[in-house]
């Protein structure tokens, strides 16, 4: 077993800002990576100030930043850009989630960084990618899901109306594809005799199209005409009431006889309407099934479906998913006293490795907390920094 985390010694520059690069280089140092997250002495992160905060210390900039060291450097200023361009030529990875074309005004032109640094993975995040005729069009995640197809996902098949994911999927999608990607370059540069790094370059566009394309696209993929209409397993999805809350209950995509026994109508699962449940007969089922399930408390319900065997669970508000028996069971969701923010509870990572130790990084830094140790890092004086702070290229 290894004494290292999987990604000790890797440096990573962070010079992107509010959730898309932010928390792709969040996953680097949970994997052990040292990330410096770079933001402008004029505009920190707007994520710094969004949400619930303690001691100016917000839960979404801790949420996306645990785990880094923190430099405010105006990479406008020339000084800046030596600064940034410094840390680039040491880094392993940069992280930059500017427009096409906008990170040389910063310093950080993807292949001058290259050229100065042949074993760096550069990571460009953009909303439609460098070219195109989107490339330079403004983007948030919200315009992402109206334009992949995942508002349309969202359409009730019984009233038609969308509705967009009230959570920043789009942005938290591109995410993981960036962290992902930079994992598969950081592994070929090892492969690589000469340890050549490459420029990484992730849409949103993209990131999402290939995230809701294996399930969502099924009646959209084949261009030849289908053999037999079919029905989107989304439309099977359904939130049932119970007398004191909600469940979920997912077997319609199998063999009815358990879910028809725990409802006490065993019959209908020979019932020649429900024996293909197509978009004929699939809603009148649900309506029956939802008819049952509102007699019952939640817990009720759970249990009579539990002893058939039937998938189902409990709907969890934010507030409670924390006191989920198996998530208390695993602690996956610890909690820890942060001196800044306080007591804090966070997820762990998605991941749990059976040879390399655990990171569980604790903490999200101030702003500018580590500007002076950095800089001394990369040589500069006490009076060159107090003059750069002076100027405004630092803070």
């Amino acid at each position: 077993m290894s004494k290292l985390a999987p990604l000790a010694g890797i440096r990573v520059l962070d010079v992107s800002s509010v959730l898309s690069g932010p928390l792709a280089s969040m996953l680097l140092a949970d994997l052990g990576a040292e990330v410096i997250k770079v933001e402008p002495p004029a505009a920190p992160d707007f994520t710094r100030s969004t949400g619930d905060a303690h001691n100016a210390m917000t839960a979404y900039f801790y949420n996306t930043n645990r785990g880094k060291r923190a430099i405010a450097v105006d990479g406008r200023q020339p000084a800046g850009q030596r600064i940034l361009r410094a840390l680039a030529d040491q880094a392993d990875v940069v992280v930059q989630n500017l427009r096409p074309g906008k990170a040389a005004g910063i310093g950080l032109d993807p292949n001058e960084c290259l050229l100065r640094n042949q074993s760096l993975i550069y990571a460009s995040i953009s909303g439609y990618g460098s070219d195109g005729p989107s490339a330079s069009e403004p983007v948030y995640d919200y315009v992402i899901q109206a334009v992949t197809g995942m508002v349309d996902v969202q359409r009730d098949p019984i009233t038609g109306l969308t509705e967009l994911t009230r959570h920043f999927v789009a942005d938290k999608i591109t995410s993981h594809a960036t962290f992902e990607a930079i994992l598969a370059a950081l592994f070929a540069r090892e492969r690589d005799p000469q340890r050549r790094g490459q420029h990484v370059e992730v849409s949103m566009h993209e990131a999402n199209l290939a995230f809701i394309w294996p399930d969502s696209m099924m009646q959209h993929s084949l261009i030849e005409e289908p053999d037999a209409p079919t029905v989107y397993p989304g439309d099977y999805y359904r939130v049932y009431p119970t007398s004191d809350g909600a469940i979920v209950v997912m077997p319609l995509m199998g063999p009815l006889d358990g879910i028809c026994a725990a409802i006490g109508s065993p019959e209908l699962a020979t019932d020649p309407r429900f024996s293909v449940l197509g978009s004929e007969h699939l809603h009148q089922f649900q309506d029956l099934l939802a008819e049952q399930i509102g007699h019952w408390t939640t817990e009720e319900a759970l249990a009579v479906f539990s002893r058939h065997d039937v998938a189902a669970g409990p709907v969890v508000s934010r507030s409670e998913v924390h006191r989920h028996p198996q998530a208390v069971a695993r602690d996956s969701i610890p909690e820890h006293q942060d001196p800044v923010i306080g007591r804090i509870r966070s997820a762990r990572p998605a991941w749990r490795l059976s040879g390399t130790p655990e990171v569980l990084n604790e903490g999200a830094p101030n702003f500018g907390e580590h500007t002076d140790v950095v800089l001394a890092e990369l040589g500069y004086s006490p009076e060159e920094i107090e003059h750069l702070r002076q100027e405004g290229s630092v803070a």
